[in-house]
């Protein structure tokens, strides 16, 4: 499930980019456009669900906390994806559902026309495998091909439920290829795991310039203070927000910034569901001042019991050393945990090194999984309509 090297695995592999709209209009030519998705009400909680075939979907809401961590809880996975609050607050450009099948929690995403998933089938080991064919089953239902069904984010330990008989090889540009296995695995870009006594005490020459930067920043500004996020600090960190984005686009080239705005605006969605349900999530988090100005903020969680995860920082960044000190001071509110994960780079270079300059001790690899794409001719090919 965690894996010890010195670089993220898959850092040199360069993902697959696929046309998307090439395979929608392939998928309309080989078959008719059905729209098989009805909302429907009920009398009972919950109130809506989605149907899709003879299934329903229920809305994935904060109301489904419990239940989700019922069976997250069971199988202690210490990866950033694998908490409610994590996929409850980026949840801005697409609708989440659930059901549960064989007794496993699965979790479901519908953006567009397209119906994914966005976990595996949480439960027991036994019963993964077949709620992992139904899930198939219903995403094949409802897309237009079954290219577009796929299972985001899928832990390593996993691999082994999809057919423990069927040996792996590593085929191209770093796709895992299981033999005569319906299944294609792909690398997804990893979590940085760091140990928490290691970012607490940055002993040593690796961790130098972060202890130069901090020092330099205490100097710097005397008066700052730290203080335990809470519904008073709202406001101010919308303001900061306003700020960082004001910032960041004096630097930004023209051709970057139609994608800065895009993933800023999914994280500036994400902040906001972070806040407005910051204590139903069990969130923790710490604001830094100078001169009473928010000038950062930070919030976090606890993934396992020993891990715990950073979910956003944001720094006036035109105070030099406060994400630094920030980060480090944050840590200590985790002093606790064996470990602490901040979530994987977004395939961003600068993010990259960033994340690396933290010297981590563990990555959490991640992967995709989908059917295989047959060959034209093929007998047993894994996809039906």
């Amino acid at each position: 499930m965690l894996t010890q090297t010195d670089e993220p695995p898959g850092s040199t592999v360069h993902a697959k980019r696929f046309d998307l709209e090439n395979q929608i209009d392939k998928a309309k030519a080989n078959r008719t456009w059905a729209n098989n998705l009805t909302v429907l009400t009920n009398d009972l909680f919950p109130k809506s669900y989605l149907a899709i075939s003879d299934y329903r979907l229920y809305p994935f809401t904060v109301d489904t906390k419990a239940l989700f961590e019922r069976y997250q809880h069971s199988l202690q996975i210490p990866i950033s994806d694998y908490t409610f609050s994590n996929n409850i607050i980026w949840l801005s450009r697409m609708s989440a559902f659930y059901q549960i099948i064989e007794e496993c929690f699965c979790l479901f995403s519908l953006n567009g026309n397209c119906l994914t998933m966005l976990l595996p089938p949480l439960g027991d080991r036994s019963r993964q495998a077949r709620a992992l064919e139904i899930c198939f089953e219903i995403m094949d239902s409802h897309n237009p091909s079954p290219y577009f069904s796929v299972v985001e984010y899928v832990y390593k330990d996993f691999l082994e439920v999809l057919d423990a008989e069927t040996p792996v090889s590593m085929g191209e540009e770093g796709a895992i290829e299981s033999i005569r296995s319906p299944w294609l695995v792909e690398r997804a870009l990893p979590d940085y795991i760091y140990s928490t006594e290691d970012l607490i005490q940055l002993k040593g020459n690796p961790y130098k310039t972060k202890r130069g930067e901090i020092n330099q920043f205490r100097r710097a500004y005397p008066n700052h203070r730290l203080e335990v996020l809470g519904p008073q600090h709202w406001e101010g960190i919308r303001a900061l927000v306003e700020t960082w984005l004001k910032n960041r686009l004096k630097y930004l080239a023209g051709e970057a910034i139609g994608d800065f705005f895009y993933t800023v605006e999914m994280e500036r969605k994400a902040i906001e569901r972070a806040i407005k349900h910051y204590d139903q999530l069990d969130l923790q988090g710490l604001c830094l001042f100078i001169d009473d100005r928010l000038e950062g903020f930070t919030i976090g969680e606890r993934i396992t019991p020993s891990v715990a995860s950073i979910l956003v920082e944001k720094t006036n960044f035109a105070v030099l050393g406060s994400a630094q000190f920030l980060f480090h001071e944050f840590a200590k509110v985790y002093h606790d945990c064996v470990y602490i994960n901040v979530g994987d780079d977004l395939g961003l270079e600068n993010l990259r090194k960033v994340k690396m300059s933290y010297r981590p001790v563990l990555f959490g690899e991640k992967f995709t999984l989908r059917h295989h794409e047959p060959l034209v001719g093929s007998e047993g090919a894994a996809f039906r309509d």
